[in-house]
C-alpha cells in the first residue's frame, strides 16, 4: 500500500494580531487613552477646583445653598458700602460739619465694621434668603420701582443744619422725681425772658452762656453742631422747629417731652443734594449694578417686613396692668455668710463724702446731730416698721436712696470679704441676725446708719417666700416696696400697662398666662450671653383692650421686629461655613 502525502496548501498572511502595524496601533491607542485619561483627570481636577472656588457652599437656609460666588459678591458690595461711609466722613470733616475728634470717633466705628465684614456678609446673605421666604408668606415683594426709590435715597445727602440751643430745665427739690408746678412756671418764665433778650438785640452767646442750664452745651453757647432731621438724640418738637426756622431767627420757647424749655437757632443750612453719578460710581468701582440692585431689593424687603410687623404689634389689643418685684442676680453667687440689708444714712452736715474724707472732725456738733437724727428715725421705725422705706427715700444722705425711683436704701450682698466700712460690716455680720431685724444706729466713717436686715441667700428662696406671701393675701405693693430692686419699688412695683411685644418674651408669656388678680410664677430672665438679668414676680391687676402709646409705643417699635425675626431665624435650618462665621 502506497501512502501519498496530503498536499499542503499555500499559507496565507500572518494573523492581524501578529502584524507589526497592529501592535503599533494598539500601543498608540493605549498611549492615547492614557493621555485622554490624564486630560480628563486634569479637567476634573480643574473643575473641582473651580467648583470649590465658585460654587461650593458656604452656608444654607432651609436647604437653599449660598455659594462662594454669592459670598464673594456680597462681601465686595459690603466692602464698597464701608468705603463709601469712610469717604462720607472725610467729606463732612473737610466741609467743617464734624470736628476732627468726631470724625476720628466715626472712623473707629467704621473700622470695627470693616473688621467684621467677612462674618457680616455671610450673615446678611442668610438674612436675605430667610427674609425672602418670610416676605413671600406675608405677601411682600420688592418691585423695580421700590429698588429705584431706594437707590435714589442712597444717592441723596439729606439736609443738615448748624443748630444751637438754650435749655432751661425746671429745678427739683432734693429727692423729688418731678418739679412742682411753681418750679415749671419759673423755668418757663426764665426761658421767655431769654427769648425777649434775644429779640431785643442781645447776642446769642451772652444769653446762652448765662441762661442755659445744660452743663454740656452752655459753655459752647449751646452749639449742637450740624444735625439732620433724623437726629434721634434731640427732642422731636425742638427738631421740627429748628428745621422750620429761618437762619439766625430764634424759635419760640418750646417745652420738650422731658419737661425742659428750649430755644433753638440755625446759623447755616446745607441743603439736600442728589448725586446724579451715584450708580455710575458704583460701576466705576467695579460693582455689578444688577447684583447691587439685588442687594438693595433685599434691603427693601427687610424694611417692608419690619414695617408690617411693627404695624401689627402696635395695633389695639389686650394689655395688662402689672406690678413687679425684681431682684438683681448676684454675680458671682454670694457665699454662705452673705447678707442683704437696707439702711438710712445720716451724715454730719448731710455730707457723707466730707465725713469719710475727714473734713468734718468727730468733735463737730453735726456728728451729734446726725446721731440724734438716726436715733429718732430708729424709734419711729421701731414703732411702725412700714415707715422704713418712706424715711429712706426722703431723709437718707445716700442720694441714690432718695426719691420714688431711688433704691430706698437697699444694698447688695455683703460678706466677710467685702470692702466696706469695718464698723458697718461688723454690725451686719453679727451672728444670729434674722430677716426683718432692725439694728440700733451704727456709726461709720460716713455718718450714722439705721439698718434693717433683709435676708440671707438665696434670692430664689426669697422670691419663693414673697410669692407665697402674695398668694396668701399680703399687700403686693408693700412687698415690692420693701423687697424689689427695680426703680418701680417706690411706687409699689407699678410698671403700668403691658402690651404683647413690649417686654422680653419670657416675661410677656408669664404676664399673659397669669390670671387677672393673681401672681405669676417666679421668672428668671436670661440675657442671652450666659448670664441672667435677675428674678421677676408679677401681679396682674387688670386687663383692657388698649392702643400702645407714649414710651410703651416706642418700646414696642424698637423691639417688635427683632423679637419676631429672632424667633423665625431660630426655627429655620441654617448652616454656616465655620471658617467664616468664626472669623477664622
Amino acid at each position: 500500500m502506497t501512502f501519498r502525502a496530503k498536499p499542503v496548501g499555500k499559507r496565507g498572511n500572518r494573523p492581524s494580531w501578529e502584524s507589526q502595524d497592529r501592535r503599533s496601533f494598539y500601543m498608540n491607542l493605549g498611549f492615547g487613552l492614557v493621555v485622554v485619561a490624564a486630560v480628563v483627570i486634569l479637567l476634573i481636577a480643574a473643575g473641582l477646583t473651580w467648583y470649590d472656588s465658585h460654587l461650593a457652599s458656604v452656608g444654607s437656609v432651609d436647604g437653599q445653598s449660598i455659594s462662594k460666588d454669592d459670598y464673594a459678591d456680597r462681601l465686595k458690595i459690603e466692602t464698597w458700602r464701608v468705603d463709601q461711609a469712610e469717604r462720607a466722613v472725610r467729606d463732612l470733616q473737610v466741609a467743617g460739619h464734624v470736628t476732627a475728634a468726631q470724625a476720628e470717633s466715626q472712623q473707629q466705628i467704621i473700622s470695627q465694621q470693616r473688621a467684621q465684614l467677612p462674618q457680616l456678609a455671610l450673615e446678611r446673605l442668610i438674612d436675605t434668603k430667610l427674609q425672602a421666604e418670610l416676605a413671600a408668606s406675608e405677601g411682600i415683594a420688592a418691585t423695580p420701582a421700590d429698588v429705584d426709590a431706594k437707590l435714589q435715597e442712597e444717592a441723596t445727602t439729606v439736609e443738615t443744619r448748624h443748630a444751637w440751643v438754650i435749655e432751661v430745665a425746671p429745678e427739683k427739690d432734693a429727692g423729688a422725681v418731678d418739679p412742682t408746678d411753681a418750679q415749671v412756671a419759673a423755668a418757663k418764665a426764665k426761658a421767655d425772658a431769654a427769648l425777649r433778650d434775644l429779640q431785643s438785640g442781645k447776642t446769642w452767646e451772652d444769653v446762652a452762656k448765662t441762661v442755659s442750664t445744660d452743663a454740656s452745651s452752655a459753655p459752647q453757647a449751646g452749639d449742637l453742631g450740624w444735625i439732620s432731621a433724623a437726629n434721634t438724640q434731640a427732642d422731636p418738637g425742638f427738631l421740627t422747629a429748628v428745621f422750620a426756622a429761618a437762619v439766625d431767627t430764634p424759635t419760640a420757647v418750646l417745652q420738650g417731652d422731658d419737661g425742659v424749655f428750649r430755644i433753638g437757632r440755625v446759623t447755616e443750612i446745607s441743603p439736600e443734594q442728589v448725586d446724579p453719578a451715584y450708580q455710575q460710581t458704583l460701576q466705576n468701582d467695579g460693582i455689578d449694578l444688577a447684583k447691587y440692585r439685588a442687594v438693595v431689593a433685599a434691603d427693601v424687603i427687610h424694611q417692608k417686613l419690619q414695617d408690617k410687623i411693627v404695624a401689627e404689634a402696635t395695633q389695639a389689643g389686650p394689655q395688662r396692668q402689672v406690678s413687679e418685684i425684681f431682684i438683681q442676680k448676684a454675680d458671682p453667687a454670694p457665699p454662705a455668710d452673705a447678707i442683704k440689708v437696707r439702711h438710712i444714712l445720716y451724715s454730719p452736715k448731710d455730707d457723707p463724702t466730707g465725713a469719710s474724707n475727714g473734713d468734718i472732725p468727730d468733735t463737730d456738733p453735726s456728728w451729734a446731730q446726725a446721731q440724734a437724727d438716726a436715733q429718732a428715725a430708729y424709734e419711729r421705725i421701731k414703732a411702725d416698721p412700714d415707715l422704713f422705706d418712706s424715711i429712706a427715700r426722703s431723709e437718707s444722705d445716700e442720694l441714690s436712696a432718695r426719691g420714688a425711683t431711688g433704691t430706698g436704701g437697699k444694698l447688695p450682698y455683703f460678706d466677710s470679704t467685702s470692702t466696706v466700712d469695718e464698723a458697718f460690716l461688723g454690725a451686719i455680720l453679727k451672728p444670729g441676725l434674722t430677716a426683718g431685724q432692725l439694728l440700733e444706729p451704727v456709726k461709720s466713717a460716713f455718718g450714722w446708719h439705721v439698718i434693717q436686715v433683709m435676708y440671707k441667700p438665696t434670692d430664689a428662696q426669697r422670691m419663693d417666700l414673697l410669692k407665697s406671701q402674695a398668694d396668701g393675701g399680703a399687700d403686693f405693693a408693700k412687698l415690692a416696696r420693701d423687697n424689689s430692686e427695680s426703680t418701680t419699688a417706690g411706687s409699689g412695683g407699678d410698671i403700668g400697662w403691658v402690651a404683647k411685644g413690649q417686654l422680653p418674651k419670657v416675661l410677656t408669656d408669664a404676664i399673659f398666662q397669669t390670671g387677672v388678680g393673681s401672681t405669676s410664677p417666679v421668672v428668671t430672665l436670661d440675657t442671652g450671653d450666659g448670664t441672667t438679668d435677675g428674678l421677676y414676680l408679677f401681679k396682674v391687676r387688670a386687663e383692657e383692650t388698649r392702643t400702645p402709646e407714649g414710651k410703651q409705643l416706642e418700646q414696642i417699635k424698637s423691639t417688635a421686629f427683632s423679637d419676631w425675626y429672632v424667633a423665625k431665624k431660630a426655627a429655620a435650618k441654617i448652616e454656616r461655613d465655620p471658617t467664616i462665621s468664626s472669623g477664622g
